[in-house]
């Protein structure tokens, strides 16, 4: 009968299952009697406020929570980013507001409740996050370096025990290439000044940004900046793929290879496959007479005697 009193009723203020005993213990019963050999969160209680629990009876079915085997595991697995300290408080001898040594946790995470321009990494304990919720590092420059890399101000590494200067590098800047988006196309440019824009694509050299950021560029700003900038029309050859040439109506339009390519142009490898892709309905096959002046009769080649042999043309 006492198992089941203390199983059914383990909470019953009135004592009436207990008084029930042969020998019923005394009114105010052993703290056993009320409470269960684990601990418990809160759950009805909003999570800020809330606590770790061992009162009988349960308010779940076993399995449906989950349960420790100390107060203060509870509160670490249940309440870890707790920042009131509600069930940490709640302990025999609760812990000071700062419950580790001097210095935190052993990482570092970025403070998300202050302006990304003003902000910088801290292992201020208790965590204002659930875990898993908010990147974390092994050391404050990582943290810096993962969470405020393009941070213009440089707060996050000038709260480093030993900050780098304003320009950590040396005067060549990054190693590293990218486009210098604050300026017009024609007067854009690569640079690698620091620091890197967040997003930004990189090149090895600035030749090769200068390439993959501004091939159609025709004032060649880009390629002047170069330490060797080659001249104003860097080489004399065509180039070795053709595009469509948009400045020629449809009826007359022809497929090119010379420079530069313009900007958004879909190339091919030959002549042939760019006409046969984008002008393949042309009535007089300009595009295709373009290539071979004898490709049909409607070609200019076809009218001078004797220049198209294999044609018959009446």
């Amino acid at each position: 009968m006492l198992e089941c009193c203390k199983g059914a009723y383990g909470g019953q203020a009135s004592g009436a299952c207990l008084s029930q005993m042969d020998n019923p213990p005394t009114s105010s019963p052993t703290t056993s009697d009320y409470e269960v050999d684990f601990w418990y969160p809160d759950y009805e209680t909003s999570w800020a406020d809330a606590g770790c629990k061992n009162d009988r009876p349960i308010p779940y079915k076993r399995g449906g929570r989950p349960e420790y085997a100390t107060q203060l595991e509870c509160c670490k697995g249940a309440y870890g980013g707790q920042t009131s300290g509600t069930c940490l408080s709640q302990l025999e001898s609760p812990p000071t507001t700062s419950p580790t040594p001097e210095g935190g946790a052993d990482f570092y995470y970025p403070d998300y409740d202050t302006a990304w321009s003003d902000a910088y990494c801290i292992n201020t304990l208790p965590l204002p996050f659930s875990a898993g919720s908010r990147p974390t590092y092994g050391t404050m420059l990582e943290c810096c370096k993962g969470a405020y890399a393009g941070q213009v101000s440089g707060k996050c590494l000038s709260m480093l025990d030993s900050p780098p200067t304003m320009s950590p590098t040396t005067a060549g800047g990054l190693d590293v290439w990218y486009a210098d988006y604050t300026k017009q196309y024609a007067v854009g440019e690569c640079i690698n000044d620091r620091p890197l824009p967040i997003g930004r694509v990189t090149y090895t050299t600035q030749l090769a940004c200068c390439k993959g950021q501004y091939g159609a560029q025709s004032s060649g700003y880009c390629l002047s900046q170069l330490a060797s900038p080659p001249t104003t029309s860097p080489t004399t050859e065509v180039l070795n793929v053709y595009y469509p040439d948009r400045t020629k109506d449809y009826a007359d339009g022809v497929c090119t290879n010379d420079r530069p390519v313009p900007s958004g142009a879909t190339t091919y490898t030959s002549q042939t496959t760019c006409c046969s892709a984008n002008y393949s309905s042309q009535q007089d096959s300009t595009c295709f007479c373009d290539i071979d002046s004898c490709y049909n009769c409607k070609c200019a080649g076809a009218a001078v005697p004797g220049a198209c042999p294999s044609l018959v043309c009446s």
